[in-house]
């Protein structure tokens, strides 16, 4: 007798129940819809959140670096003197910030043109601008370098920093390409003294990237064994960070206060010959 054939089994998975596909493909389109979501908040946060600006506050002045060859340091005169008549003090107890008529509001920026920034340009007019919220420091000898009197630019009187801060001898001072024209004298209020940009300064080179004005103003010093004492000075007549004023295109007849603020060794510090007193619309 022939053997009964049995039915051929059937291979095929049974169909998918329409509700369980329609719930894989709901999960599916949510989980796709959320990663969209934060993507794109991740985007937008990385273009509206800007990077921090950071900047040294340190008072001890700025890093130099120069190449000149060593040269002796210009003569510097003592005592007490005071140059074209002008009084050492003001002697009226003006507040610093009193009324000023000439004064403009001038905020550095990251240009490297000088005095520009914050869209603001201090106008090239020749004519006398004050330039406010601006950082004192001092360096000498020991903490220039190399250790030494070199500076970076030839004024027309050697590649040694020096001067007495008179009109004609004005006293070396270093700060940022682009924040002063190459050797422009400027008058300081604060030290009654005339100063030239003949010098560089790494410290102000980075304030002046986060917005502000500081000059480092050459103390003098002709060795580095009382390296201690000096610096003490430099720290002791630094001021207030964005606290006192340079005046641009100054008259030639200020009163200049000769003293030396440091004539190295054990020499006290001349503390009494700087100036908080004053008012701008006096110089400018």
């Amino acid at each position: 007798m022939a053997r009964d054939e049995l039915p051929a089994v059937n291979n095929m998975p049974a169909p998918e129940n329409p509700r369980s596909k329609r719930k894989r493909l709901q999960i599916i389109f949510i989980s796709c819809s959320i990663l969209v979501v934060l993507v794109t908040v991740i985007i937008c946060l990385s273009v509206l959140i800007p990077p921090k600006l950071h900047h040294n506050n340190s008072h001890h002045g700025g890093d130099h670096h120069n190449e000149g060859e060593t040269h002796h340091e210009n003569n510097t005169q003592t005592g007490g003197d005071t140059y074209n008549g002008g009084d050492s003090h003001n002697g009226d107890n003006t507040p610093l910030w009193g009324g000023t008529s000439n004064e403009t509001n001038i905020q550095p920026g990251l240009g490297n043109q000088p005095g520009q920034g914050n869209g603001q340009i201090i106008p090239q007019d020749g004519k006398c601008h004050v330039v406010s919220k601006v950082s004192y420091t001092f360096y000498g000898y020991p903490d220039n370098d190399p250790p030494g009197a070199d500076i970076s630019e030839d004024c027309g009187r050697g590649m040694a920093a020096g001067g007495i801060g008179t009109h004609e001898n004005p006293l070396t001072f270093a700060t940022a390409p682009g924040e002063f024209d190459r050797c422009e004298i400027v008058y300081s209020p604060y030290l009654q003294k005339y100063l030239i940009n003949e010098d560089y300064c790494e410290q102000c080179n980075r304030d002046w990237t986060s917005h502000i004005w500081h000059v480092d103003v050459w103390l003098g010093g002709n060795s580095t064994t009382y390296d201690k004492e000096q610096l003490k000075c430099e720290n002791s007549l630094t001021s207030e960070e964005e606290s006192q004023v340079v005046i641009k295109n100054p008259s030639k007849n200020l009163p200049v206060d000769l003293t030396s603020f440091y004539l190295g060794g054990n020499s006290a510090c001349s503390h009494d010959h700087i100036y908080l007193d004053y008012e701008t619309k006096d110089y400018c």
